[in-house]
């Protein structure tokens, strides 16, 4: 039993625990991709198991809001976990009382990458039919810089501004956001019909981001003289092309070996996971049941009536508030904390974290004795009642392992947003930053973490991360034995701390950096530090 168009009958038929979908699929695909609709960048697991379905769902009852798919990088990557299954992805909801629901979400109608020039043509003009009303992403905070820490651009975006084929295959490929004002000029010089850029990624205000991004592209055009008469004018123009904040929460970890066993004795032979590179791919998305998609009312022109299928279209203040409750204290703070910790103990599961004792009192007075003070109410959502869904019930799932390591990833990118907005917080409101303990040990292990050595004095490999290599070389010569005096450390922090694109502010300024320096002398006082200290300073 295999998952794709020819498979579906046969799931349906031998395994009746699987949802299937009622409409007819390659009818659905053929239609789409003669009348798209919706455009997403980046079809990871989390856009497979929670937008890709919302468009499932409107196919359901008959609303045509198929979904072009496009991976303008790592295309093999979307050819494994979406062209194998003709589109379709199995969609595991794993509950906290160990059952499981299964269901084929088919809410593609066609895949496309960036790899040649004729598949550019094809995106191109998908992207200039005036019916395609939404262009949404998930790329990560990465994806949408555009500049280094100085403000210069990156050598391939500036290459693309420069160039006098502001369209040409090598910009697109070189930054999504680069591909991304491409079509947006495109679709202007086919009419310029509205449309809107919706952000799923975690960050706080990423409607405003992308829009800067792409706004500096078309500016650097405009400045060039390739940029199309009136183009700034019809992008700025937010009745034309709109750019609302969201906030997406759903925790996917990468696809669990076990869940693929489980397929196996359902009777599927195509479910494997397997690793071509360093990202394991899998035909199913593991994920858990709770889901929130929180989105500015800013739309134009036509927006799906997706109401009642998991997403909330709000005005931008609440949006604000259920960003910042979410992504600045109530979750992504947590899991950050958790994912350094977690990569410096080798631990295995962020669930195998919340049942040690220290950790779990961490990530308790992180949130709610640091975190709620600054807290706005979203009224959407109770953010007393969020936290306590996030520390009993997501983050303690022990059917949802999620990797330490994954969380990890771009780590230098996350702390501005969820650690740099609660200390402006604190600073705007005066309030005591002495009384701080958790969030400067969290700074203190993420220091400890760029040492790239477990506290066993093994090296690890660290996640990705675009500055570690530069922060590394700070902790480099650090000693794991104790003997590094506070003058070593503070030479060895410095650099760090008071590096404002991390912090959002430099922490010297504050009382933040002399506890976290105290507590990383700590934390490198031999092997086994880390617990040894972790356990004093929580385990209470």
């Amino acid at each position: 039993m295999k998952l794709n168009l020819a498979g579906l009958e046969d799931i349906g038929t031998n395994t009746p625990e699987i949802s299937c979908p009622h409409f007819d699929v390659a009818k659905m695909q053929q239609e789409g991709k003669k009348r798209p609709r919706w455009i997403h960048i980046g079809p990871g697991n989390l856009f497979r198991c929670y937008p890709a379905r919302v468009a499932a769902d409107l196919l359901e009852r008959g609303e045509h809001w198929p979904i072009t798919a496009v991976a303008p990088r790592d295309p093999e990557d979307m050819d494994s976990q979406l062209g194998d299954h003709d589109l379709m992805t199995l969609k595991v909801t794993l509950n906290p009382d160990g059952t499981q629901d299964l269901r084929v979400v088919a809410g593609i109608s066609e895949a496309v990458g960036i790899r040649d020039q004729e598949e550019l043509s094809r995106l191109i003009e998908v992207a200039r039919d005036p019916n395609v009303a939404l262009m949404s992403y998930t790329i990560t905070e990465k994806g949408y810089v555009i500049g280094d820490g100085s403000g210069n651009l990156q050598p391939g975006v500036q290459a693309a501004i420069e160039t006098d084929n502001p369209g040409g295959l090598e910009g697109c490929q070189a930054s999504t956001m680069v591909l991304s004002a491409v079509l947006l000029r495109e679709r202007f010089i086919a009419g310029g019909a509205p449309i809107t850029l919706l952000s799923f990624d975690n960050f706080s205000h990423n409607g405003d981001k992308l829009r800067e991004s792409v706004l500096r592209i078309a500016q650097g055009w405009s400045k060039q003289g390739t940029a199309p008469d009136g183009f700034l004018e019809w992008l700025q123009d937010e009745k034309k092309v709109a750019f609302p904040i969201t906030v997406i929460d759903k925790i996917t970890p990468r696809p669990n070996p076990g869940i693929a066993e489980k397929l196996e004795k359902l009777g599927f032979s195509d479910m494997a996971v397997e690793t071509p590179s360093r990202t394991p791919l899998a035909g199913f998305v593991n994920t858990e049941p709770v889901e929130y998609l929180i989105i500015e009312d800013k739309f134009a022109g036509k927006r799906p009536n997706w109401d009642d299928l998991g997403v909330q279209v709000v005005a931008r203040q609440v949006c604000d508030d259920f960003e910042n409750m979410k992504v600045t204290t109530c979750l992504n703070p947590l899991h950050t904390a958790l994912a350094v910790a977690g990569s410096l103990l080798r631990m295995p599961t962020i669930d195998s974290e919340m049942q040690d004792p220290a950790l779990r009192a961490l990530v308790n007075e992180l949130g709610f004795k640091e975190g709620l003070p600054v807290v706005t109410d979203p009224v959407v959502v109770n953010p007393e009642d969020f936290l306590r869904e996030v520390v009993e019930v997501r983050f303690p799932n022990v059917y949802l392992p999620d990797n330490p390591a994954r969380i990890a990833m771009d780590t230098s990118q996350k702390i501005p947003i969820r650690f740099g907005e609660t200390i402006k917080k604190y600073l705007e409101r005066d309030l005591d930053l002495d009384s701080l303990r958790a969030i400067p040990f969290v700074f203190a292990l993420w220091c400890r973490f760029l040492m790239g050595i477990g506290d066993d004095g093994l090296p690890f490999e660290p996640a990705p991360d675009p500055r570690y290599e530069e922060l590394h070389k700070h902790v480099a010569e650090i000693k794991l034995d104790g003997s590094n005096s506070a003058e070593e450390i503070h030479q060895a922090l410095q650099p760090i701390l008071s590096d404002t694109d991390i912090f959002r502010t430099d922490l010297y300024a504050t009382p933040l950096a002399e506890a976290t320096e105290k507590y990383f002398k700590e934390l490198v006082a031999g092997t086994g530090a880390v617990r040894s200290t972790l356990d004093k300073e929580f385990n209470k």
